[in-house]
């Protein structure tokens, strides 16, 4: 199902990415030479293989480490670890009855990892093919999967910078690395807004 959700995540993945590289080469070379660079990233063979390393470059960090960097936690980083705070914090969720339906699930005492696993067999389980929750699901993983995009852009602008042939692109301005920076920090909040409502709408629609 996750893989189904991934693959038609493609095309967005792909154009948030690429509104990311041409706002950098609009900086880079000029806001009057954006149609241009634009009617060419959309052209024919070119656009099918630039999709094609896009979204390749987004998938070659590995998952875990995807979600530790967008949480920025080192252990227990999904969202599902700490559900008992987040479904306090949601109008639609009785607390109360959530408590009473899943103990484990909600008991202060059990570990965050294995809250986690709890959650997922016993609420995820439940709901995964409802509607609202794969569409929650694949929200995530966009944002997640442009974050690492974004990521791997990122790093591999700063590698050119230091170690790439000035004479083909020039030094990369500093408004280049604020917009990679910007939309790095913009798809990390989405993402991590995305999987905190995953997980608590999962629990609203399992009760």
């Amino acid at each position: 199902m996750a893989k189904n959700l991934k693959e038609s995540n493609n095309q967005p993945l792909f154009l948030i990415m690429m509104a990311c590289v041409l706002l950098c080469l609009a900086f880079q070379f000029g806001f009057d030479k954006l149609p241009e660079m634009t009617e060419a990233a959309i052209a024919g063979t070119a656009s099918v293989l630039f999709s094609a390393v896009l979204v390749m470059l987004a998938n070659l960090i590995p998952q875990d480490i995807k979600h530790k960097l967008v949480f920025t936690r080192f252990s227990n980083e999904m969202p599902a670890c700490r559900i008992h705070k987040h479904a306090q914090k949601d109008c639609r969720i009785n607390y109360q009855l959530a408590m009473s339906k899943w103990p484990e699930v909600f008991d202060d005492k059990i570990s965050d990892a294995e809250r986690n696993t709890l959650w997922y067999h016993q609420i995820y389980k439940l709901v995964d093919s409802n509607q609202a929750i794969l569409q929650s699901h694949q929200g995530f993983l966009l944002y997640r999967d442009a974050f690492a995009g974004l990521v791997m852009i990122s790093l591999c602008v700063v590698a050119w910078h230091f170690f790439g042939d000035h004479a083909l692109l020039g030094p990369f301005k500093s408004s280049v690395f604020y917009t990679l920076g910007g939309f790095i920090i913009l798809s990390m909040m989405a993402a991590r807004s995305a999987g905190k409502r995953f997980v608590t709408n999962a629990v609203a629609a399992a009760l």
